[in-house]
Formats: C-alpha cells, sequence, structure tokens
C-alpha cells in the first residue's frame, strides 16, 4: 500500500471510531432521557395518589404495599393467578 492509501485508511478507521463513540454517547444520552422520564412519571402518578388518599402519606413503605394490593387487587387474586376453571366459572 501507499503511503497515501494508508492515510486515507487511517482517517476512514479514525471517522469510523469517533463515529461509533459518538453512537454509543447518543445511546447513552436516550437511556438517560428515558429514565428521567420514568422517574418523573412514577413521582407524578405517586403524588397524586397521595393526593387522592392523604393518609397514605403517614403510611410506611410495607404498610403502603399492603394497603395499595387490598385495594388493587381483586379478592380472588390475592392468592395467586387464576386457574384456567376459575376463569371459566364466571362465563
Amino acid at each position: 500500500m501507499s503511503k497515501t492509501t494508508t492515510d486515507k485508511c487511517t482517517k476512514i478507521e479514525e471517522q469510523i471510531k469517533a463515529l461509533k463513540n459518538q453512537k454509543r454517547q447518543l445511546l447513552k444520552q436516550e437511556k438517560a432521557e428515558a429514565e428521567k422520564e420514568n422517574i418523573r412519571r412514577q413521582a407524578n402518578r405517586g403524588s397524586l395518589i397521595e393526593k387522592l388518599v392523604p393518609k397514605l402519606v403517614t403510611l410506611n413503605d410495607s404498610e403502603f404495599e399492603t394497603y395499595m394490593k387490598k385495594v388493587l387487587i381483586p379478592p380472588e387474586m390475592q392468592g395467586g393467578i387464576l386457574t384456567e376453571s376459575e376463569v371459566t366459572d364466571d362465563e
């Protein structure tokens, strides 16, 4: 290979390396933004729940979890997933 060809190859390899680094940085930034949005959504929903049921603020994490399970999960689902026969009995 001549010097100019070697120089061109080296320059292209450097560009490829730079583009790969740029891609990695963009993906990292995208992931960080998605995580921020997820945290923001969770905080907004949590504050809405506390606004609707103010007593929840006084509960510790374990009590809060127990309360939410009782409120959100129907009694027939609290023991686990329904069997196929339990699902078809309702029809």
